[in-house]
């Protein structure tokens, strides 16, 4: 027989209702899930980002140095470049990078002077506030070596070889090709026309101590590769005997451009952009950049972002006093920007034996179910106090908010020895 019994109301409220409670969970657990994954996905995001934009900064420093000149050979004193009829003192002419900070007041002022690093410490934090902490704001960092730009030109080099009879052989190379007198080691490695080279005569003073002279033919440092392997006739820029050493260096490819310095030099900052910051970052933090001086103008071209959500910068030298390679003492041997910049080139060249460069971001996003664990944060060397700088509770809700505590902060330690002081 039929059974046409039904579901009564109540049944009918409670099936619902367990229906309705199954499906808020499920949506929970949903939006829990997004939001992991989303945190996640930003955290590694953050970290391939940190790994390539430090690998970069890592570069720059291990070769500070290399190609820079020690001295000028026509003269000596206050830096003139003459290049080229050109009439300039300075490697920057413009101020418009870090905020509280001016980039002139790291320029190289005398030729026998030139520093491979040199560094200050801004007046403002990242947000352009005024400093919230006692050891100052964010550092500043300039290097200067052949290698740092990013033009193609400027990863070359190669020996220039001698020939005894240098003015009458206008068509045999002097870069050394082997056969010729300019290095070739590959096609792509080369130099080809229009490469800006300088060259340098490895000797050493009268003391015993290693030199590195920039050839100078009257005012101009620069020599202009006219096709692959060829360099203009006539005796400068060239050995003047059997046993000198010159080494050319490449600094630029330009067909009309000429060198302002015969180096480059890239300036690393934090600052915050008036546009173009990515959304996920805290308000009060910038971006690393990379600025590279430009050979044309003085200035500054397009930075270039290293590092996203950059909340401070911390630069230290460790200073060998006696050069016994022994550096434990720390306390003694650690030097603040403004006191590695002090230094004479030489003694950075002869005493600096590792860079420290300590830099605050955060992973991923804001996550409001995520709590930072510390109550200060310390950006310098964990093992010392006094290294760099450490914000406060109040600081850091100052710079970064009253929910800071809602980011992963992380400080970036980069130790890099320096191997191209000398070279």
């Amino acid at each position: 027989m039929r059974n046409n019994k039904g579901f009564t109301l109540i049944e009918i409220v409670v099936a619902m209702g367990i229906f309705v409670i199954v499906m808020i969970m499920g949506t929970y657990a949903f939006q829990r899930v997004l939001s992991i994954s989303g945190q996640q996905m930003k955290s590694a995001e953050s970290n391939i980002e940190g790994v390539a934009g430090l690998e970069l900064l890592r570069y720059d420093v291990e070769h500070a140095g290399y190609g820079l000149p020690w001295r000028f050979q026509s003269y000596s004193g206050t830096i003139q470049f003459r290049n080229a009829t050109r009439n300039v003192e300075l490697d920057v002419a413009a101020n418009s990078t870090a905020l509280g900070f001016d980039p002139t007041t790291l320029n190289a002022v005398s030729s026998t002077n030139i520093q491979a690093y040199s560094a200050g410490t801004a007046t403002q934090e990242v947000n352009g506030a005024a400093v919230v902490n006692a050891a100052g704001g964010p550092d500043y960092l300039v290097i200067r070596s052949s290698m740092a730009s990013l033009d193609k030109s400027a990863r070359k080099w190669t020996y220039v070889n001698y020939s005894a009879n240098p003015v009458t052989q206008e068509n045999q190379s002097y870069l050394r090709q082997w056969t010729k007198y300019l290095a070739k080691w590959s096609a792509t490695d080369d130099f080809s026309a229009n490469d800006r080279i300088i060259t340098l005569s490895s000797t050493f003073t009268s003391d015993g101590r290693p030199d590195k002279i920039l050839l100078m033919n009257g005012n101009e440092f620069e020599v202009t590769v006219a096709s692959p392997g060829v360099l203009p006739a006539g005796a400068a820029f060239k050995p003047a005997d059997p046993s000198q050493i010159v080494v050319a260096y490449g600094i630029r490819n330009s067909s009309t451009g000429v060198l302002r310095m015969p180096y480059n030099r890239t300036d690393y900052y934090v600052r915050r952009p008036a546009t173009g910051m990515p959304g996920y970052c805290n308000p009060g933090t910038g971006i690393l950049y990379k600025a590279v001086v430009s050979q044309d103008t003085g200035g500054f071209g397009t930075p270039n972002p290293v590092l996203d959500c950059v909340a401070d910068l911390q630069v230290e030298f460790d200073y060998d006093a006696n050069n016994d390679g022994n550096v434990a003492n720390k306390d003694a041997t650690i030097l603040t920007p403004g006191s590695a910049s002090a230094l004479y080139a030489s003694d950075i060249r002869d005493h600096v034996k590792t860079m420290k460069i300590y830099i605050l971001t955060h992973e991923g996003k804001k996550d409001r179910n995520y709590t930072y664990p510390n109550d200060t944060i310390h950006v310098g060397d964990p093992l010392r106090p006094t290294s760099g700088r450490t914000l406060s509770t109040a600081e850091l809700a100052s710079l970064f908010g009253t929910d800071w505590k809602k980011y992963r902060w992380k400080v970036y330690t980069l130790v890099t020895r320096p191997k191209n002081l000398n070279q």
